[in-house]
């Protein structure tokens, strides 16, 4: 998500701009969390010389987010929420696979993006508790979808935190930080609007990131960069797979099964994951 259109004046950073990954492409890891985003990326390298910018494909993501949140509000159309969350995903991998296919890294972006994500999150939760409570008139939903958007919010940043971390040491994307307590901009980021979405993430994911942390390094405070196999593993809780889940439970004519694994087989998946991490460290 860049201020600028068109092609690169510099380079920056040592991720390939032709691959417009996160990571090199030799330190590459299975991840389910991101199966829509080669056709992002594809997406990204067919946009570089075109007038289209990375703000523009986040707020297509957040349209096709927002979009599918209606309909399981209303509780139609199932199928076309269940589409509209991979189109959701696919852009998200493109906002950013365009801004490194560029070489036009910024913060702006990095923050916008995020806090788009949220704001789809909440209004897809809400959404399929809203559908769920018209069919069913039972507002246990209500409540499943708000432990739910917790639970799938805690595991996003337990994954973030940890992609991160590995990309600073495979020679990744740095766009993104494990502290994100300065806004520290790019060059052509403008201040006044990275100073506001800063804050924005900083209200809304700042506990998160600390929580997140503190787990991972309480006892180990020098605990070393997760591993390749480690990056699989937990990718499951990246937000990439819950919207498939959701999706796929959407195609079922279920979204609210999607609910009930985010809340507590996901959670449980997530607190076994660091069990493991810190036993090994």
């Amino acid at each position: 998500m860049e201020r600028s259109w068109g092609r690169p004046r510099s380079r920056r950073g040592s991720v390939n701009p032709s691959e417009a990954g996160k990571v090199p492409r030799s330190q590459t890891f299975f991840d389910v969390s991101d199966l829509a985003g080669p056709i992002g990326r594809w997406l990204a390298l067919r946009l570089v010389d075109t007038p289209i910018s990375p703000l523009h494909l986040t707020l297509a993501f957040a349209a096709a987010g927002l979009a599918a949140a209606v309909l399981f509000a209303i509780d139609r159309g199932l199928w076309l929420a269940a589409l509209l969350l991979v189109v959701k995903s696919a852009l998200d991998a493109a906002d950013g696979g365009l801004a490194r296919a560029r070489q036009r890294p910024s913060r702006v972006g990095r923050f916008l993006d995020s806090d788009c994500d949220f704001v789809v999150n909440v209004a897809v939760y809400a959404g399929i508790a809203a559908g769920i409570v018209g069919r069913t008139g039972q507002s246990l939903y209500v409540l499943l979808a708000f432990v739910a958007l917790v639970a799938g919010m805690l595991q996003v940043s337990l994954y973030n935190h940890y992609y991160v971390r590995y990309r600073q040491a495979t020679g990744g994307d740095r766009t993104s930080r494990v502290s994100e307590a300065e806004p520290a901009g790019y060059a052509g980021d403008n201040p006044r609007l990275l100073a506001w979405l800063h804050l924005a993430y900083r209200l809304i994911y700042g506990w998160q990131d600390a929580l997140v942390t503190y787990l991972e390094h309480a006892g180990a405070p020098n605990s070393p960069a997760p591993s390749r196999s480690f990056m699989t593993a937990v990718g499951v809780l990246g937000l990439g797979a819950q919207l498939l889940v959701i999706a796929i439970c959407a195609l079922l004519s279920h979204p609210e099964w999607g609910l009930w694994l985010i809340a507590f087989a996901f959670s449980a998946y997530a607190a076994g994951l660091l069990l493991s991490r810190r036993s090994r460290l």
